[in-house]
């Protein structure tokens, strides 16, 4: 993950900070390499230019609005297509920041998350989108939550520091110290300006839906996306660790999955959270769910399997050791990709993986099964096609002429 524009932060983990999300390896000279400070506009009030290949250059995430397919990337690209991933049109988008997710609740509402803490929504199939949020106004958020924060647990500390025990003094004090330093760092944010980039979006209605991101930034919306608020606070995660992916299992269950084996969830659609745990000690990117049975997936091809709702996990041997991003599972196929072309199909019980490379071996980063019975990935070079079996299609893709 390259965090171009976040500051740099003093700690025991620093050594961990470069293996953050699903841009790992990935735009390290995409994004910002071919723009000087002579001729820099601000990418959260520059449209996105429209080009013929942006169907082959860098895109992050890919799903499915009803019958169509929608994926963003780079720049802020986002294309979308109609026919199963042969022919794909530009929307039209107000920034040019990298869009790292994107994610509808139907054909209609969707909405789109990235660098400088954007967010984006759609009320046409992601034709076209506008800016509800982004890390100037997420900041501010911020800010103001941790100020409260640290307000109410120094009026705990005072009643405690004369009538608790010395160990819930100690444990007050320790409070007290991380909201300090954690109102400190918000502080700084506001002044550096709209530096964290978002990495995952979920809505799992209309109207509601949570946004994660790096240094444990998360925001919820309970209208569509008119307001978002910051939960940073009520999350476990005292250390501020990336949240790099939040998936839904079951019917209301949440599950945010990030760096240092964290995972976290949520029983009752975000309203509480708990520590869940985990398998690794290390980065995790994600979470597919289907049925009774989950699979995770993380840093050099680990893969963990529970068929107990994440009570226990076992590890599968999936043969290789690329990072796994992105993930599918519905009843008939289960399907990961990752760095260096890897690709990784099992059946729908979890079981019997099989490994395989793209040729190019150029990074995915994200999969999506499609109603033709194939598979689009899109990744480091764009739109590709894979067979049920992980084998690249020869395939046509193009971008549609004079798309609006």
């Amino acid at each position: 993950m390259l965090l171009n524009s976040a500051k740099p932060k003093v700690s025991a983990r620093e050594g961990t900070r470069a293996t953050v999300s699903k841009l790992i390896l990935m735009v390290c000279t995409s994004v910002f390499s071919m723009t000087t400070m002579a001729d820099w506009q601000d990418p959260l009030s520059t449209p996105a230019m429209k080009t013929h290949l942006a169907h082959k250059e860098l895109l992050l995430d890919v799903t499915d609005a009803d019958q169509r397919l929608v994926s963003v990337g780079s720049h802020g690209h986002i294309i979308y297509s109609d026919d199963d991933g042969a022919a794909w049109r530009q929307a039209s988008v107000p920034v040019s920041v990298t869009l790292t997710s994107v994610d509808f609740s139907g054909a209609n509402l969707g909405w789109s998350v990235g660098h400088d803490g954007i967010i984006l929504n759609s009320t046409d199939g992601g034709e076209s989108w506008n800016k509800q949020f982004d890390g100037f106004l997420a900041n501010e958020a911020i800010v103001s939550a941790a100020r409260d924060n640290l307000e109410a647990i120094e009026k705990t500390a005072e009643i405690l520091t004369t009538n608790g025990t010395d160990l819930e003094i100690d444990q007050a004090m320790m409070k007290l110290e991380t909201a300090q330093f954690a109102l400190q760092d918000a502080e700084y944010d506001l002044e550096t300006g709209s530096t964290k980039p978002f990495l995952d979006v979920l809505f799992w209605s209309d109207t509601s839906g949570i946004a994660v991101g790096a240094y444990g930034m998360a925001f919820m919306t309970r209208d569509g996306g008119e307001r978002w608020f910051d939960i940073s606070s009520v999350l476990p995660n005292p250390n501020r660790l990336h949240l790099n992916s939040i998936t839904l299992v079951g019917s209301q269950s949440l599950v945010i999955a990030g760096e240092m084996g964290l995972l976290l969830r949520s029983d009752d659609a975000g309203e509480t959270w708990l520590s869940q745990e985990s398998p690794y000690d290390g980065s995790l990117f994600g979470l597919v769910d289907h049925g009774d049975d989950q699979l995770l997936f993380a840093l050099r091809g680990h893969v963990y399997r529970s068929r107990d709702d994440g009570i226990s996990w076992s590890e599968i041997d999936t043969g290789s050791e690329q990072t796994l991003l992105g993930g599918f599972a519905d009843n008939r196929s289960v399907m990961l990709v990752g760095n260096g072309g890897a690709v990784l199909v099992l059946n729908t019980m979890f079981a019997n993986p099989k490994s395989s490379i793209i040729p190019g071996r150029k990074a995915s980063a994200s999969v999506i099964k499609t109603d033709a019975g194939h598979f689009v990935v899109v990744g480091e070079s764009g739109v590709k096609w894979l067979s049920p079996m992980g084998q690249l299609l020869d395939r046509d893709i193009t971008m549609i002429e004079g798309a609006n």
